[in-house]
């Protein structure tokens, strides 16, 4: 039987919420291009485009220890069971 869903650790939440904002950011930048507005972007904006890629990094480790701290846990009770 699943156990019941937990919330999401608080790392994963930031991530998302980094990638969400950098992809805002990417969209901002990139869209004026492709309407023929082809002038220079400032530098703020520019790299507010790099949150999306930490973002993304954070979300992924942040879920890959998540489930590491889950897998350990349901080890530790199948081992519990068979002592």
């Amino acid at each position: 039987m699943p156990a019941a869903a937990s919330r999401p650790a608080p790392a994963l939440r930031l991530g998302f919420a980094l990638f969400v904002l950098g992809l805002v950011f990417v969209a901002v930048t990139v869209l004026p291009f492709l309407f023929g507005g082809g002038h220079d972007r400032p530098l703020w904006l520019n790299l507010g485009c790099l949150l999306a890629p930490a973002g993304l990094v954070l979300a992924v480790t942040a879920a890959v220890r998540a489930g590491r701290a889950d897998q350990r846990a349901a080890d530790r009770a199948v081992r519990s069971r068979l002592s």
